[in-house]
């Protein structure tokens, strides 16, 4: 995959500079380059094996060291420094590529990076024509280039208008755009009272920050992941009593804690570290309900800084409850709003490159949005409901 991403952004350097400066590029260029990089990626096959695929990458950072060498060389009246193309490439040949010297000659060469030493993802170029758009894949959805973001109105009696528009590269977490969002909305004097999110929006902090400047954020919060929440009759974290004035916690049987102490890496993930003594978890007949640690291990638990910890407390008891669950509801226009704007306004695939022109366009489509509903608003016309099949139509006939 390496090898063909770096095939790829070659060929379309010289694709480009073939156009710009055709004598040029016919007089540096090999005459193996016609057939390694003559035709399209679909049509030709990397080698099977992984060392003749790794030789394959090893031969294509050699010809991007010699081009870039031979315009480093050259005279050109073009600003070929500052042209897309090369502009991928040489992000490319940073992310997997770097020049090592010889110990016995002195001589510097090309180096194929392994996977281990590449950067994250979030810096690896997947177009040679856009090197801001990223790759991501969700829910079996997988795409290059961006995320929007898109926040609107949902009071019952009013026009639904979307009031704040964001685009990320989209390998940008949701988790990383509630702030911002909300800070741009309080910035234009329309701070929710209630926030609408889905759980990739929410994490504890945020509910204590959002609440901190009088937004409620409504929403299911990710699901605790440990055995205990998904083992019948364990004993999970919410069947512990956090005395939080004396530190300490009483476990199912009634037995305190015996150490409280702040996470070691408590700048990066502030919290505290409950231990339980070993006489009295070993003694306790169910143990196996609480703990799978080997005797005389006893119980340990990790809890969030206070604030956090019931603030998502109590958002999930508010989500879990029927009345949680009807008022979420209000949410589904969010929903209806995406789909709009894929089905109707091409809001799905960008026209131009580059993140500043993509989030344009999606202001331009949000605004168009806000148009056409005001049209239907003022004229009457009513919002379309939810729509259900003919077959699942019957049960309410």
């Amino acid at each position: 995959m390496e090898a063909n991403y770096s095939k790829l952004k070659f060929r379309a350097t010289l694709n480009e500079l073939a156009t710009l400066v055709p004598k040029w590029t016919r007089a540096v260029a090999l005459e193996s380059w016609y057939k390694r990089y003559g035709s399209r990626i679909e049509d030709t096959r990397l080698p099977e094996s992984t060392a003749q695929r790794d030789a394959y990458a090893q031969t294509v950072g050699e010809d991007i060291d010699y081009l870039l060498a031979c315009l480093q060389e050259s005279k050109l009246a073009i600003d070929w420094q500052q042209l897309p193309s090369i502009l991928a490439l040489k992000l490319v040949w940073q992310r997997h590529y770097e020049m090592i010297t010889d110990d016995q000659t002195g001589l510097q060469q090309v180096r194929f990076k392994p996977k281990r030493a590449l950067a994250k993802a979030a810096a690896g170029i997947e177009s040679p024509y856009d090197i801001e758009a990223r790759y991501r894949s969700r829910y079996e959805v997988s795409w290059t280039g961006y995320s929007v973001h898109l926040t609107e109105t949902c009071d019952d009696h009013d026009c639904h208008l979307l009031t704040q528009v964001m685009t990320t590269p989209a390998t940008v977490h949701e988790v990383n755009c509630t702030v911002a969002i909300q800070q741009a909305l309080s910035h234009k004097n329309l701070p929710p009272q209630e926030h609408f999110v889905d759980s990739a929006y929410i994490d504890a902090p945020l509910l204590v920050e959002a609440q901190a400047q009088g937004i409620m954020m409504v929403g299911p919060t990710r699901p605790n992941v440990t055995w205990q929440t998904r083992t019948e009759a364990a004993f999970d974290l919410t069947r512990f009593a956090v005395n939080w004035q004396q530190q300490t916690v009483t476990c199912p049987q009634g037995k305190q804690s015996i150490s409280w102490s702040p996470l070691a890496d408590h700048d990066k993930r502030p919290g505290f570290k409950v231990n339980f003594s070993s006489l009295d978890c070993t003694a306790w007949p169910v143990r196996s309900q609480c703990t799978r640690a080997k005797p005389p291990a006893a119980r340990r638990l990790l809890l969030m800084p206070q604030p956090q910890y019931e603030a998502l407390k109590q958002a999930r008891a508010i989500h879990a409850s029927a009345e949680g669950q009807q008022h979420y509801k209000r949410r589904a226009g969010i929903e209806g709003t995406l789909s709009q704007g894929a089905r109707a306004f091409g809001l799905r695939q960008t026209r131009y490159r580059g993140l500043a022109k993509t989030h344009l366009q999606n202001i331009a489509i949000a605004a168009a949005m806000n148009f056409d509903r005001l049209v239907n608003w003022l004229t009457g016309v009513p919002r379309a409901t939810t729509r259900v099949s003919r077959f699942a139509a019957l049960a309410a006939s």
